[in-house]
């Protein structure tokens, strides 16, 4: 009578499928998947809430099909409410600048900005609400538009995280 030993060739195949599964998965999460040049992996929004003052750190993933030269950060406080397509040219202040010499079209980068205290040194945020007691009348708060311009040669992309100010 013969023995068979095919239990540990399954249990290697079972082992070598598991590894390969968790190493597929570990490169997507550290690869978020995007369309657009610039993404968000923190924050995960494109509209978040902060407090006056308060730190917001940010991580974005950026992939071009071109080596990518620098990433920048700037913002304009709006007050108005209804400033949606601003550009890095509107900005009022320059918060970061990261300048790449490896030449490549994948990069992640992070850091933090620190939310103003006001409109203006003397004019506090007009904090914001979830709803009108008066029915039909618009939600008033402030903002701070925060617009991310990654340069590459001879093009530029861009991308808006509106933070309202609570």
């Amino acid at each position: 009578m013969k023995k068979s030993n095919k239990q540990p060739t399954y249990f290697l195949v079972f082992a070598l499928l598991f590894t390969v599964l968790i190493a597929c998965n570990k490169d997507e999460e550290d690869k978020p998947v995007g369309t657009e040049a610039i993404n968000f992996i923190q924050p995960d929004s494109t509209t978040i809430i902060a407090a006056a003052g308060e730190l917001v750190d940010f991580s974005l993933y950026l992939a071009i099909d071109a080596p990518i030269d620098s990433i920048r950060g700037a913002y304009f406080i709006d007050t108005a409410m209804n400033i949606n397509n601003l550009t890095y040219n509107d900005m009022q202040t320059e918060f970061f600048v990261q300048v790449f010499t490896d030449s490549l079209n994948v990069q992640t980068v992070s850091g933090t900005l620190q939310m103003p205290l006001g409109r203006n040194a003397s004019v506090p945020f007009q904090a914001y609400f979830s709803g009108s007691t008066t029915p039909f009348i618009a939600q008033k708060y402030d903002a701070v538009r925060v617009v991310f311009r990654l340069d590459s040669d001879n093009l530029s992309y861009e991308k808006q995280l509106k933070i309202i100010v609570n």
